[in-house]
């Protein structure tokens, strides 16, 4: 009876110190997973940040071109073309 008892235990100790290196492994995929997210949000975000600043240079360079044709057109208004 007792050598039951302590085969019993044997076997569930067995299967906990397999589930903690399953566990183990996981964690190890799982940081390696997040690693790698976290990177690719990093590259995103850099991406993102060129992104924003080509758009306000772009916007930049559309106000100073209609500032320019608005004072070409505000030429062509005083003239007396008759």
């Amino acid at each position: 009876m007792a050598l039951e008892i302590l085969h019993d235990l044997e076997q569930k100790i067995q299967a906990l110190v397999e589930r903690a290196e399953q566990l183990r492994q996981e964690n190890a995929r799982l940081s390696e997973q997040l690693a790698a997210g976290n990177r690719r949000l990093e590259e995103v975000s850099n991406q993102l940040q060129q992104i924003e600043n080509q758009c306000q240079q772009h916007e930049s360079e559309r106000l100073e071109i209609k500032g320019r044709i608005e004072k070409l057109l505000s030429r062509f208004d005083g003239l007396d073309l008759s």
